[in-house]
């Protein structure tokens, strides 16, 4: 049988090994995997599943913050590296790596866990539920033209040595606009984001680092890759956009004009273009930007009360819902959530509940971009249809929330 725990440095390299494998993929050997490695995990937050000596299941979690609605960061476990081993699978060992993670993330009392789901149909059945969403994005760049050219454009390419303060201070100005932002700790951004080894770049170029400036301050930062491609001497090549975070209206209309008018690259492609992105609106045709919805940040509310009255309401009401929650019982029962001026009170109540739902639905809710009511037509929301609309008035955001990266 085997033994679950946490790794030490000595698990470290094995750890990692069994991680990459369990996804198909072979170790990082270099050095400066293994520092990145340990630099981002909390090893008191993995958990390694043990046999014979070997790994045969992973899991770890980020202590993070998300953006709720209201601008309010929310402590959230960033639930990630969920691996079985080929050997290992329908044997229980995903079930108890899953307990175990969840009791851990009770105990230290966050109200949320989020994961990004490797597969959709896994998660559901541990209460997370798909709360952000975004498109993947392609755009064939000859045929874009913007609609009305940005004002006071200063755009500059800039070192990787100058671009991480740059980046941070627009970054910190953005992430409390938009539900599903997450915090980003000074090893996260050394070691994941302004970190750049060979092996992921897939045969792209290094990051570009592209700073939108007005009155010498930035207001905007995109990173991307590129990759030069000829054919019988007409250039065809390709942008790959990492990241675009923009202030105002303005930066992120200069920095989407440089990023569609680069000589000899034809096609650009972004794989988390934000729902309510105004990007088709600011060309002239907008169905030059080709998009696929996909589903990003998942969230499992672990805390009803605590969760509910983390964030904030654009709209006021009052509804009793009957949270079902199989694997995690201290969260179910029944709740009254009232909403005054914007602010939550949320206490457990032994009235009759006006709906019922589960724990998964509760998180595709949670950030304001998800449809109560496109829930209730699919029979994952009983109850009455005018609490049901009273429920998806009260939850959903004007802005659509967003996660800006795989964790």
């Amino acid at each position: 049988m085997w033994e679950i725990r946490t790794i030490t440095d000595d698990d470290a390299d094995l750890f990692r090994s069994r991680l990459s494998r369990g996804f198909g993929g072979d170790i990082d050997s270099d050095d400066s995997a293994a520092e990145r490695f340990r630099s981002i995990f909390e090893y008191d937050r993995t958990l390694a599943v043990f046999e014979q000596g070997d790994i045969v299941g992973t899991g770890a979690a980020f202590s993070l913050g998300v953006t709720a609605p209201g601008g309010v960061e929310v402590p959230m476990a960033g639930t990630t590296v969920i691996s079985v081993q080929p050997t290992h699978r329908r044997r229980g060992v995903l079930r108890e790596l899953m307990d175990r993670h969840l009791e851990d993330v009770t105990d230290r009392g966050e109200p949320l866990a989020g994961l990004w789901a490797s597969e959709s149909s896994i998660y559901g059945r541990f209460g997370y539920g798909p709360s952000t969403f975004r498109y993947s994005t392609e755009i064939d760049t000859p045929t874009v033209k913007m609609s009305d050219p940005p004002a006071k454009r200063s755009v500059r390419l800039i070192d990787s040595e100058d671009a991480e303060s740059m980046m941070r201070s627009v970054y910190e100005a953005v992430r409390p606009t938009r539900p599903g932002m997450l915090t980003r700790s000074d090893p996260w951004w050394t070691h994941r984001l302004m970190a750049d080894p060979e092996s992921w770049r897939g045969g792209k170029s290094a990051h570009r680092y592209l700073v939108f400036e007005e009155g010498g301050s930035p207001t905007g930062y995109a990173t991307y890759r590129q990759k030069e491609k000829w054919e019988d001497f007409v250039a065809g090549g390709e942008i790959r956009v990492t990241e675009v975070i923009a202030a105002d209206p303005n930066a992120h209309k200069g920095i989407w004009a440089f990023l569609t008018n680069i000589d000899l690259f034809n096609k650009l492609e972004w794989w988390n273009l934000p729902l309510d992105d105004a990007l088709p609106n600011i060309i002239t045709d907008q169905r030059r930007v080709r998009r696929r919805l996909v589903d990003a940040l998942w969230v499992r509310v672990m805390d009803v009360t605590a969760a509910l009255e983390a964030r904030g309401y654009e709209h006021d009401g009052t509804v009793t819902i009957e949270v079902i929650d199989p694997t995690r019982f201290q969260a179910a029962g029944t709740y009254r959530l009232e909403v005054v001026d914007g602010v939550a009170a949320c206490d457990r109540t032994s009235a009759s509940a006006e709906l019922r739902l589960g724990a998964d639905v509760l998180g595709h809710l949670y950030l304001g971009g998800g449809n109560a009511i496109a829930m209730a037509d699919a029979g994952r929301i009983e109850g009455d249809p005018v609490a049901v609309a009273r429920l998806h008035r009260i939850f959903r955001t004007d802005r659509a929330p967003w996660c800006p990266e795989v964790f």
